[in-house]
């Protein structure tokens, strides 16, 4: 996606190939034991990955759960690489950090605008390749916080990946920090962007008064080519975002509340509470979010699926959850999870991709029965629509049994959601989807983990998907 490439994802094999480093080799020579707070560490994860996705035909309206396949089964196969790796030293003020992904379509891409069953942001190019993380930075030096260059993501404000530089300083010690960013905005999957036609600056500061509480405010400023909802131009878009936030913390408690501007109007507010109490292993954890302002097309931060889905309608979402764990015996574990969600519209009738929704549910757990590792759960969720007098109301069930041991893993389980938006050949919204899953992991070595996984959706149509993978840690 985007238009330039760094010859840094080759790095992303040298775990593949067993080799290491020459200073690797001889950090491991001097044995653990002799490690001091100067050295060197280096670890690294690959994830090598096939995806076997079949599409049966149009859903029957009656069909059972093992109904044929249609004669029109569209098959798709995938392969994927992706890779983490970090090294860190230097009396631990040094932090380098690479993330990278490959995809390649093996049963070959249509061609761009012809329709694709199981389209996707990366089909135009084989094999897709690209960069999420590649940055170095220097931090915890005197008054000097941090400096990083390179492909990084914001810590403060609404997420972001941006290749650029960004500082923070201390000039008070630790009761206030001064920070600022900038850079080239990255849009991931975008085709064709130019080098330079995407930028964001930002400047802010951190005020901790005590050890337990916090403040924040930052300014935003991007300036981003995006594409209309019809995707036949590019327009030029700016948007200048100010953000406040305050956080507060104890040994037993956590609470945050923030509030952000957008071109001058004031568009999000919101706040999160958790309450956690260890010595009675009860607690409570609640978020509420509010986007007050409809949001139309706005640079890609702040409004990123406005070119496949229109515009964001104001809505508030929340979410309440109590949680109490209980001993059953000397080492099974019953923790029960009783729980409120919602999302409601405030002012505009909804549509699609705009929707009005709310649950209540109710989820147990047992962990470690009969043998350690081995758990059960299960879910039962009261859907209903806010503000929506008679409207019919649905009881939905799910849950998973597995077990899960230092080298062996497996699950199977069944997932149910009322809304899901499907990108196959165009996004739709898809009403009353049901997952059924099943997963098996083995850990051949301490360093390689072998995983199978296979999913069963009934969508509009039956939807299969196999999963064969293998991960190394380094």
């Amino acid at each position: 996606m985007p238009a330039t490439r760094t010859p840094a994802f080759l790095a992303c094999l040298i775990p593949l190939l067993g080799v290491r480093p020459a200073w690797a080799e001889q950090a491991a020579d001097t044995g653990s034991a002799e490690e001091t707070e100067s050295s060197w560490r280096a670890n690294s994860t690959l994830l090598e990955e096939y995806r076997l996705r079949i599409a049966h035909g149009a859903l029957p309206a009656t069909g059972p759960l093992g109904v044929a396949p249609a004669a029109d089964q569209k098959v798709d196969h995938v392969a994927r690489a992706i890779a983490d790796a970090q090294l860190a030293g230097a009396d631990d003020h040094f932090l380098g950090v690479l993330s990278a992904a490959l995809w390649w379509d093996l049963n070959g891409a249509p061609p761009q605008g012809t329709p694709n069953l199981f389209a996707s942001q990366y089909g135009g190019k084989q094999p897709w390749w690209d960069v999420y993380t590649f940055s170095a930075e220097w931090h915890d030096a005197g008054a000097l916080e941090y400096v990083r260059l390179g492909r990084q993501a914001t810590e403060h404000g609404l997420p972001l990946t941006f290749d650029g530089a960004s500082l923070g300083v201390r000039p008070a010690g630790p009761v206030l920090s001064l920070f600022g960013f900038g850079g080239r905005t990255v849009h991931f999957f975008e085709t064709g962007s130019g080098l330079f036609e995407n930028w964001v600056t930002s400047v802010g500061a951190t005020l901790r008064p005590s050890e337990q509480l916090r403040f924040e405010l930052d300014s935003r400023l991007m300036k981003e080519q995006v594409l209309d909802q019809d995707h036949s131009t590019r327009d030029r878009v700016t948007n200048h975002a100010l953000g406040l936030s305050g956080a507060w913390r104890s040994d037993t408690a956590y609470a945050k509340a923030y509030a952000r501007a957008l071109d001058q109007r004031f568009s999000h507010a919101g706040g999160a509470l958790l309450l956690d109490f260890p010595s009675v292993g009860a607690g409570v954890d609640g978020r509420v979010d509010a986007q007050l302002v409809t949001l139309g097309e706005l640079v890609e931060s702040e409004n990123p699926y406005y070119s496949l889905l229109g515009p964001s309608l104001p809505y508030v979402r929340f979410r309440l959850e109590a949680y109490e764990e209980l001993p059953l015996g000397e080492q099974t574990k019953l923790n029960l999870y009783l729980g409120w969600k919602g999302r409601q519209l405030l002012r505009d009738h909804e549509r699609p991709y705009n929707r009005n929704m709310g649950g209540l549910y109710f989820r147990p757990r047992l962990d470690d029965l009969v043998n350690k590792g081995i758990f059960v759960e299960g879910t039962a969720e009261y859907d209903y629509v806010p503000r929506i007098a008679g409207d019919q109301w649905s009881l939905a069930l799910g849950g998973a049994a597995g077990y899960t041991g230092k080298t062996l893993k497996t699950e199977v389980g069944t997932v149910y959601q009322r809304f899901k938006i499907n990108y196959f050949e165009r996004a739709e919204e898809l009403l009353n989807t049901r997952t059924v899953y099943g997963l098996v992991g083995y850990r051949v070595m301490p360093w390689l983990e072998l995983r199978a996984r296979y999913e069963f959706e009934i969508l509009d149509r039956y939807l299969e998907s196999f999963f064969f993978s293998a991960r190394q840690d380094f």
